[in-house]
């Protein structure tokens, strides 16, 4: 990784979590105070904002270093990855996660050590959420998410190592989030089996993967 890189790295850091944490940290305040609650206009607005800090910052970033968006995300997808943020959200936070938080990263860290790195920021991230009164991430512990992330991070990078394509994880991320609004999600033992199961295939795999080429 090169000063530029890490440079990089911290400024995309810097916006994504600013962006994010000052909108839902002024919403978090301001339902808990009873100023405003989550489902008034200026409530959703804070929201979506923050929602979007990973979307913005990788924005902020690509015009920084002159890459063109269409190289980033297919333009073909470009239909899909709209109709995905109208309805289930969630997805578009790949184009800072997998699109530029871990290229950065591999250039580093091994392929298990960067994707437990996004997970974790990942995780992390999402945490004012569970300060923001009537906000649905409150249906189970943090700690229990911020597995849930760990798990789905090594899913996600598995997929965009093979394929390269940050409009493959979008889909896949907001496929993910899909099943959640159906399914409670569950902790236990067998989710922890099959958790450590993954991560194992994720490693081979990834090792398979850099063998041929």
């Amino acid at each position: 990784m090169t000063e530029i890189d890490k440079k990089n790295l911290k400024n995309y850091l810097c916006f994504t979590f600013g962006i994010t944490y000052i909108s839902w940290g002024l919403l978090a305040i301001f339902t808990q105070s009873y100023i405003l609650g989550l489902e008034t206009f200026i409530g959703r607005i804070l929201h979506i904002v923050g929602a979007l800090g990973p979307a913005i910052a990788s924005g902020f970033y690509l015009k920084s270093n002159n890459i063109k968006f269409k190289h980033f995300l297919f333009n073909y997808l470009m239909p899909l990855f709209f109709i995905q943020l109208i309805f289930f959200g969630g997805g578009h936070e790949e184009l800072g996660w997998r699109g530029i938080l871990q290229p950065l990263l591999d250039k580093k860290y091994t392929y298990w050590q960067s994707n437990l790195i996004v997970g974790s920021i990942w995780g992390i991230w999402h945490l004012p959420l569970w300060f923001i009164v009537g906000e649905s991430h409150q249906g189970f512990p943090f700690i229990l998410f911020f597995i849930y992330t760990l798990f789905l991070s090594f899913v996600l990078g598995l997929l965009y190592r093979q394929t390269k394509s940050v409009g493959y994880c979008v889909l896949f991320h907001a496929f993910a989030n899909l099943l959640n609004l159906y399914f409670v999600l569950k902790i236990n033992l067998i989710f922890i089996i099959i958790f450590i199961g993954y991560l194992i295939y994720t490693i081979l795999a990834s090792n398979r993967i850099g063998k041929e080429k």
